[in-house]
């Protein structure tokens, strides 16, 4: 038995460990290039596929957040120069926004940034036909045409409609220039419309000087999950709901009751009288409508004759003075229960057609 055990080779276990491990090894290697390229390929894909064709509605934005910021800096442009010269921001309306949008464009797009201000918050940038290759040219190219040409176009033909070209005979000089500015203006139409039906199928040129300059709006961060914040639609949403609840609820409030109800409450909690009384209205002939004279010294710049006051239609109220029907009614109407009586302060309940003789009293018989 020992000397079968002893014929068992001593080395066994080198011998196992000889056999070749190399292709094994190498098999499993390709496998994984062979995966990892197709992984690669497929990821390639689809970001190529969200960015040219998910994202459109994200460049639409990135134009309308852009005009939001040029309406935004127009107002207190416009602010300025109307304190310098009345009527000088609609005479250079023009000039003005071209200005904001050439400055807004140089310090966004203009300072390597590659993108507008609306273009980076919806995480969009441009892009050339090859990676940075003469993407700088193209992108001040596309600047200078877009903001400077469409100023130059804008006042040439504003100029020619108000010079009358569009009248001028049809042989004449400016007759054949102001048709070749129409048929260029039919075809840029044309041309804009056909350029926005292909944005909508292929999603990469949203204009057609983009489509030109092959300048495209790809993802400035693939990787970046494509969430939108909407805190800014929050807020336009609270404050739009916020201004229907005030309309609705305006009409609802007298300000003349609102405004005698403060009045009324402030001089309550001072321990003061219901109403000032004015010495002037307290001393006027009982005839006198003391509201149509208080209107009437508000309006007038010069004293007032209370006879041009004197009562029409005269109602009486609970405390004992007369007054226009139409003036105390109003003022009842108006602050309801706050009404005080112009001439003693007091609050006026109840009012009744006066039937006495008009002659005149004084003040003290009432």
């Amino acid at each position: 038995m020992s000397s079968a055990i002893s014929t068992i080779p001593a080395n066994g276990s080198s011998d196992a460990a000889a056999l070749p491990q190399t292709a094994p090894r190498q098999r499993w290697q390709q496998a994984w290039r062979e995966t990892d390229a197709r992984l690669r390929s497929t990821t390639r894909a689809s970001l190529h596929s969200v960015v040219s064709r998910n994202a459109r509605v994200n460049k639409l934005d990135a134009d309308l957040l852009d005009n939001e910021l040029t309406d935004m800096l127009r107002e207190p442009v416009s602010k300025a120069m109307s304190l310098l010269q009345p009527g000088l921001v609609d005479t250079y309306r023009l000039e003005v926004d071209t200005a904001i949008r050439a400055l807004l464009f140089w310090l966004s797009v203009g300072s390597h940034r590659r993108a507008t201000y609306g273009q980076a918050l919806q995480n969009l940038t441009y892009a050339g036909p090859s990676r940075r290759r003469n993407l700088g040219w193209r992108i001040h190219a596309f600047g200078l045409v877009s903001i400077g040409g469409g100023y130059v176009w804008s006042r040439l033909t504003s100029r020619m409609s108000r010079s009358g070209w569009a009248d001028a005979p049809r042989q004449s000089v400016r007759g054949r220039l102001w048709r070749l500015v129409s048929w260029l203006e039919r075809l840029a139409r044309i041309a804009a419309l056909a350029n926005l039906l292909a944005f909508f199928s292929a999603g990469q040129y949203k204009s057609v000087l983009e489509r030109i300059l092959g300048l495209r709006l790809v993802s400035a961060r693939p990787q970046l999950s494509h969430s939108v914040s909407f805190e800014f639609l929050n807020r336009q949403l609270v404050w739009h709901a916020f201004t229907e609840f005030v309309m609705f609820a305006l009409p609802l409030i007298n300000p003349a009751r609102a405004r005698a109800w403060v009045v009324r409450s402030a001089r309550a909690m001072l321990r003061l009288p219901l109403a000032s009384v004015d010495p002037a209205v307290a001393a006027l002939s009982a005839d006198v409508c003391a509201i149509c004279f208080t209107d009437a010294a508000k309006q007038a710049d010069v004293p007032v004759d209370p006879e041009s006051c004197a009562c029409v239609n005269p109602y009486i109220t609970d405390c004992g003075h007369r007054f226009c029907y139409v003036c105390v009614k109003t003022r009842m109407m108006a602050e309801g229960n706050e009404f005080a009586c112009l001439r003693c302060g007091s609050r006026v309940g109840t009012i009744c057609a006066y039937s006495g003789d008009m002659s005149r009293e004084s003040p003290s018989n009432h």
